[in-house]
């Protein structure tokens, strides 16, 4: 019997959601895994930091506005270290529109949006690093 592992094409996009609200974090990544993604939730940004340095990630869904931290050193920490350089980085935030948020991750979402969006902003994100950077295999 052939093992299918985590570096078949097919595998489930595994992503973290760093967002202080827990209610949003926790339904947000239960409708990523009712979507087919691999997904977990921490609510700060020194969690998300922790977590993406010790579990293979294709992609965060990253809130701007954290307790400990703002969602740009979230992401520049995460840019900084090689075991993490290459997660797709999807900024969501229900203030507007952030100065320098489109050129600091993949994408930008401003909420509310639909979820098919937020899907869509995740494949297309870990997509595009994969054809920049190449897909590294733990």
């Amino acid at each position: 019997m052939e093992r299918k592992d985590e570096t078949t094409p097919t595998a489930p996009l595994r992503v973290l959601v760093i967002d202080d609200n827990q209610a949003h974090s926790e339904g947000l990544a239960e409708l990523l895994q009712l979507s087919g993604f691999e997904a977990s939730n921490v609510l700060t940004g020194a969690e998300g930091i922790a977590y993406a340095q010790t579990h293979p990630l294709d992609a965060v869904v990253l809130d701007m506005n954290l307790p400990d931290t703002n969602g740009f050193a979230v992401c520049r920490a995460l840019r900084r270290d090689p075991r993490t350089a290459n997660i797709a980085v999807v900024f969501h935030s229900a203030q507007g529109s952030v100065p320098g948020a489109r050129h600091e991750g993949d994408a930008y979402l401003n909420y509310p949006v639909a979820m098919s969006e937020v899907y869509a902003a995740i494949r297309e994100s870990v997509e595009r690093r994969r054809n920049r950077f190449g897909r590294v295999f733990e």
